[in-house]
């Protein structure tokens, strides 16, 4: 049956409490999860513990509040307003970017057992991944906001400049995961350590699932 009203139409119609703007809200907040997340591996790679301690407890500020949010987001669709499968699209959305501040949240507690910096080569590793991770979640902001403009086709660049970052980040990966091989670090921060580059990893991959049902909102919207 075809649909008689499209998302981005009845979100139209509800601009100050609309679903879609509420989800704009929990993008920044999953951003800036993101971006704590990589001040907090730049301040362990400077050994300032106290700038760590901070960023980290800002991480799980605005991971809280996403969750706020995403309570938020669950009333309204709750209200029946919009057809099952709206519902189910933005339900989806709504968890992919719970699970971005999530897996951000998940690299941060592990930051919070070192005590120093690991060593040159992971330091500087580490953080050029995260930077990709805050690019990508950078790409993300830009294609929720294309959606909300009806920006059909800057939806689309950005969610493909999502793929490209998390495809640099599976190449990091390996990179990391080598150089953690050659560390002499002891065997219980080894593991810590690759928790770590996996978690990074899952932080991309969120936002590439994120950016994958924008790309198909937009599509739907049309």
């Amino acid at each position: 049956m075809e649909r008689t009203r499209n998302i981005l139409a009845w979100l139209g119609d509800r601009e100050e409490k609309g679903v879609l703007n509420l989800a704009l809200k929990h993008t920044e907040k999953s951003y800036e999860c993101v971006v704590e997340m990589k001040n907090s591996i730049e301040a362990l790679m400077k050994n300032d513990m106290e700038a760590k301690k901070e960023h980290i407890n800002r991480v799980k500020a605005a991971e809280h509040d996403g969750d706020e949010i995403k309570r938020e987001i669950m009333n309204e669709l709750s209200k029946g307003m919009l057809l099952p499968p709206d519902r189910e699209d933005l339900i989806l959305l709504n968890d992919y970017l719970n699970d971005i501040a999530d897996s951000a949240k998940g690299v941060v507690r592990l930051l919070e057992f070192f005590e120093k910096e690991l060593s040159t080569e992971l330091d500087k590793l580490l953080l050029d991944d995260s930077l990709l991770a805050v690019k990508a979640a950078e790409k993300l902001k830009s294609a929720i906001n294309s959606l909300v403009n009806s920006e059909t086709g800057k939806v689309m660049e950005d969610c493909a400049q999502i793929e490209t970052i998390e495809e640099e980040g599976d190449d990091k990966r390996r990179d990391l995961i080598n150089a953690l091989i050659k560390t002499t670090l002891s065997p219980q921060l080894t593991i810590l350590v690759y928790e770590i580059i996996d978690n990074l990893e899952n932080v991309i991959d969120c936002i590439k699932r994120a950016g994958n049902m924008i790309r198909t909102l937009s599509i739907k919207a049309k």
